[in-house]
């Protein structure tokens, strides 16, 4: 059951994207130009750079819930995204809202596990310190998966409590978390690869530069469309179980 579970949302999160990637590139290219020309402001006016960064900062943050929220949108209704979307709306912010109060649950829980590491760390080796970090986030990583359940719901504008989602996606949280950790492993060693063969070609050269500047944006991209499809495919599964029990509320089409 867990390994079915974890092959479903690993594999299903790369079916997703790659029949289609036209979508999800006409959802994000319009803001991740708008970071890029920012960015961009931010180094060429470095004596207003503690505002530039911030405005850059909640950029970032309206283009990530808003990707998600068309991502998530395209997945589960099939929904077609306009050719440049910059949308930003009520789904947008409750999104984030939502974000940032699951993040807020997880502060208690993780500063007492990061203190208990910390402790154990001083009182042992570096190997030691390794363990404990692995071990917390083993500890927290399939909680706050199952928590963020909700944020697919948000982007349905169906309703379902973070309560309800994390008691009805028992067993769902571990093979999230173990999918998403594998995706961001198999493109963390693909943009080492990439980077490899372009370094052949001479990172110092105009073409090493802009082939290494293009297959980093490519892979974040990549891996942004993956963990969303994680997520989404949690979710799915989660309606599935809830369709299963007598009364269940309706799946998403």
């Amino acid at each position: 059951m867990f390994a079915r579970v974890t092959g479903r949302l690993f594999t299903g999160t790369f079916k997703a994207l790659f029949s289609d990637f036209d979508a999800f590139i006409r959802i994000v290219w319009a803001w991740y130009l708008l970071v890029a020309v920012l960015s961009v402001a931010g180094r060429l006016f470095a004596a207003q750079s503690v505002a530039v960064t911030a405005v850059t900062a909640l950029v970032f943050l309206c283009a990530s819930a808003s990707i998600s929220v068309a991502w998530h949108r395209n997945l589960l209704l099939r929904e077609s995204p306009a050719s440049m979307h910059l949308a930003f709306g009520r789904r947008e912010v409750s999104y984030v809202l939502k974000t940032v109060l699951i993040l807020s649950i997880m502060v208690v829980p993780a500063t007492i596990l990061v203190m208990l590491a910390v402790l154990f760390a001083n009182k042992g080796s570096l190997v030691t310190f390794v363990i404990a970090a692995v071990l917390i986030s083993l500890l927290l990583t399939p909680p706050f998966m199952r928590m963020c359940l909700v944020l697919p719901a948000t982007a349905l504008d169906e309703k379902l409590g973070i309560a309800e989602a994390f008691r009805d996606s028992e067993g769902l949280g571990l093979p999230m978390a173990i999918a998403g950790i594998a995706v961001g492993l198999i493109v963390s060693a693909l943009q080492y690869g990439l980077g490899w063969f372009a370094g052949l070609f001479g990172t110092g050269s105009l073409f090493g530069v802009v082939a290494l500047f293009i297959l980093s944006v490519a892979l974040q991209i990549a891996v942004t469309a993956l963990q969303i499809g994680v997520l989404t495919g949690g979710y799915y599964i989660l309606r599935e179980r809830q369709m299963a029990e007598p009364g269940g509320p309706p799946a998403a089409d």
